[in-house]
Parts: structure tokens; sequence; C-alpha cells
């Protein structure tokens, strides 16, 4: 593997966590109803952070594929852990 591929690698493969972090603290907030300074604290960021990934997957929701695959995560996520009251997203 040539440098400026392992830079790419490692370029993509840190997005992709990244995109995977956002959609967890969504899921937290969204379904699971947690403060978004709780997730903060879990995940080792800011409560801002947070809001921000939230903004992130609300706006990635409206590409269907994308939409389905969240909406499948919420489902096994109440499946698990169960809803808890004020939930204010399907």
């Amino acid at each position: 593997m040539a440098i400026g591929d392992r830079t790419s690698f490692r370029r993509d493969r840190r997005r992709a966590l990244c995109h995977v972090r956002q959609i967890a603290m969504y899921v937290c907030h969204v379904t699971l109803s947690i403060p978004q300074g709780d997730i903060g604290d879990a995940f080792g960021r800011d409560r801002s952070t947070v809001g921000h990934a939230c903004s992130v997957v609300e706006d990635r929701r409206e590409d269907a594929a994308f939409d389905s695959f969240v909406s499948t995560i919420e489902r096994m996520v109440v499946a698990v852990f169960g809803r808890r009251e004020g939930l204010r997203h399907d």
C-alpha cells in the first residue's frame, strides 16, 4: 500500500467512525431521550458536539436509504432497551 493510499484509508476510516458515533449519539438522544450533556460525557465529547451530531443525522435522514438504516437501528434499540417517556420521534 502506497503512502497516499494509507493516508486516504485512515481518513476514510476516521470519517466512517465519526458517522457511526454521530448515529449512536442521535439514537441515544432521540430514541432513549438521554440528555445531550450525559451523552457527551459518555462519549468523551461536549454537549454541543452531540447537538451537532443530531443535526447532521437529521439532515442525512432526507436520504431514504439512510433513513431506513437509522430507523432499523432505532427499532433495535427500542427492542433491547425499551422506550423512554417523552419520546418525540418514531
